[in-house]
């Protein structure tokens, strides 16, 4: 039986626990994005069936200026989320997400593909556990995700996480309770049953954040695979993120700085199935894997116009991000270098919020070309509708 069958009879499952409660809120996003004259639209809402259960619908259409036959359509996600009061069932085609980078997040972000997944959440007092597994295959391909992550707030003002991830392409035996068993860590799996190297990839995730005061301290660590010694000669793979936040309470601005670098290879494998996506999308960095980002932002809401602003200046260099290819499949690439400023403004009304965000961006060795020169700028408008 495939997964996804699995998945929509979970989901069938968890109507029934609607009950009679009243109807929750239900909140509706949309978010148009223009870049480079590619234009995408998405059209989400987050329905509140009860208290306790939530559907989760989005659709998702692109297309290119002067050029309607480009224009796609797609079903963006389909979900459930059961919601107790110590314990999460979630299920569908969403997005997950994990972690603590406000900007460059570097394992399952809020904007990554929609893959079909199904999972819980224990939680009580100062400790969580996530787990889930996902079908990260297309067409007749078997590929298999799995995901669990532990955290743990020893103190109101620090934040601890740990998790590891998998992919699989092929089935193994016992593989059922590796998805579901809590805490049992799947790298386990290469003693019990002993799966062959080369059917999987896995990693393990730290992430962690401490307050003190109007400062927050955080970060993000992947390690794919990293010499143990200075004798080893393993590739270094990895990705990593360090940020800080703070708060002007005198001045009413906030000051947000976050630094980011992933190596190159850091999800991918010596086998192509093996590697963190689904279909050309990075489970990952949003913009794949070779890469360095810095941000500098500044924000502060006037009341007198009820509005939040938002500037900054951000750099990033670009290397060879497709995360598929492995070590020695792809030749060297002159790193483009992008230098660029974000403006940002924010409306809340009474049960509507309005957004505007713009990146304008100017690119050395462009298209990784040496000395080529260009641009680049980014729109995004945004309005969310909160209903009763």
């Amino acid at each position: 039986m495939r997964i996804k069958t699995v998945i929509a009879a979970v989901l069938i499952m968890l109507v029934p626990l609607i009950g009679s409660a009243a109807a929750a809120k239900t909140e509706v996003d949309l978010v148009w994005s223009m870049k480079n004259g590619v234009n995408e639209l998405t059209t989400s809402a987050e329905i509140g069936l009860s208290d306790s259960l939530v559907l989760q619908l989005g659709i998702r259409t692109q297309g290119k200026m002067e050029n309607n036959e480009q224009q796609v359509f797609s079903a963006d996600r389909f979900g459930l989320t059961y919601q107790g009061e110590h314990i999460t069932v979630f299920g569908g085609a969403v997005p997950r997400s994990i972690g603590q980078a406000r900007i460059h997040q570097i394992f399952l972000r809020e904007s990554g593909p929609a893959f079909s997944n199904l999972g819980y959440r224990f939680s009580r007092e100062a400790v969580s556990y996530t787990k889930f597994f996902g079908d990260l295959s297309q067409d007749e391909g078997y590929k298999r995700l799995g995901v669990h992550y532990l955290n743990w707030r020893p103190i109101p003002n620090l934040s601890l996480g740990i998790g590891e991830a998998f992919v699989v392409s092929q089935p193994f035996k016992g593989d059922t309770y590796y998805y579901f068993v809590p805490i049992l860590p799947y790298y386990v799996a290469k003693y019990f049953p002993g799966i062959a190297t080369s059917i999987d990839n896995a990693f393990f995730y730290g992430d962690g954040e401490l307050r003190l005061g109007p400062l927050a301290l955080y970060g993000e660590l992947l390690v794919n695979e990293f010499p143990m010694s200075p004798f080893d000669h393993n590739p270094k793979l990895y990705a990593i993120t360090l940020g800080l936040e703070s708060e002007f309470p005198a001045s009413g601005w906030n000051l947000l700085a976050e630094f980011s670098h992933v190596t190159d290879q850091a999800y991918s494998n010596g086998r192509p199935q093996n590697v963190f996506t689904y279909g050309d999308l990075s489970l990952g960095h949003a913009l794949g894997d070779d890469l360095t980002a810095a941000d500098l932002q500044l924000s502060k809401y006037f009341g007198t116009l009820e509005t939040t602003a938002e500037v900054g200046v951000y750099y990033l260099k670009l290397g060879s991000t497709d995360p598929a290819p492995w070590i020695g499949q792809e030749e060297p690439v002159i790193p483009e270098q992008i230098y660029g400023v974000k403006l940002g403004l924010e409306r809340q009304f009474d049960q509507f919020r309005l957004a505007f965000d713009l990146e304008l961006g100017y690119i050395r060795n462009d298209g990784h070309q040496a000395d080529a020169t260009g641009y680049r700028t980014t729109a995004v408008l945004t309005g969310s509708w909160r209903l009763p």
